[in-house]
């Protein structure tokens, strides 16, 4: 496995920096414990380093200390970082809540995506999943965007989209990808497929079903 060029592990450096800026620059619209963080984080940035330059097969770096510690590291990170209750946010802090949010779960899920093989896909650098779309509104001040709520389950994403076709009951694939904001609306992934089949609501979606933007997209953000 080509690991110093696999999209996982650069998807997983770009959620470390941007948790590093976060940390070290931004700062954080509640009290923590700074020094924790950069502990945790440094820790998380060394380990993925060493699976960065092992070019160990798929299989031995599921199995590897460093990935284990990266996961530990990261819930403890986690922990640290978002309390119990979050206040409601707006502005900038909002969207810096939703970056932190992208980046410690584009970490969490690194085992599930470095179980996808050893083959170099970028569709495999962040997670993609079935949604119900649940809401479609028009987004203010724009010709053609939309406002769109994607319901994978537990979870639920805002995705801004501009496709003309989207509509209440559609399952699609959401590429979730770091946060943009447009026009005050913070959109949390992409579409990234036609109408699929409802099976898929909560689950991987295959590459096959992918559209081709959604791989230019990945490559634009962690291409190297």
């Amino acid at each position: 496995m080509d690991t110093a060029h696999d999209y996982r592990i650069l998807a997983a450096e770009d959620a470390v920096e941007r948790l590093s800026r976060r940390i070290r620059q931004w700062g954080m619209p509640w009290p923590f414990n700074r020094n924790k963080a950069v502990e945790y984080l440094e820790e998380i940035r060394k380990n993925l380093l060493k699976i960065k330059y092992s070019y160990l097969p798929a299989n031995l770096i599921l199995e590897s200390e460093e990935l284990k510690n990266i996961i530990e590291k990261t819930r403890q990170l986690k922990e640290t970082l978002l309390p119990e209750t979050i206040p409601k946010l707006d502005g900038g802090k909002a969207f810096a809540l939703a970056e932190m949010r992208y980046a410690l779960l584009i970490l969490l899920g690194l085992p599930n995506r470095i179980l996808l093989g050893d083959e170099n896909h970028p569709e495999y650098a962040v997670d993609i999943v079935g949604v119900e779309v649940t809401r479609v509104e028009p987004l203010e001040n724009t010709e053609n965007l939309k406002v769109t709520r994607g319901s994978a389950g537990k979870a639920v994403f805002t995705i801004v989209t501009n496709l003309e076709d989207i509509k209440v009951g559609q399952v699609r694939a959401a590429a979730i990808l770091p946060p943009a904001e447009f026009k005050g609306v913070i959109s949390e992934a992409m579409y990234s497929s036609d109408p699929i089949d409802k099976n898929y609501i909560g689950k991987r979606v295959p590459r096959k079903l992918l559209s081709p933007e959604v791989k230019g997209k990945i490559i634009s953000l962690f291409g190297k």
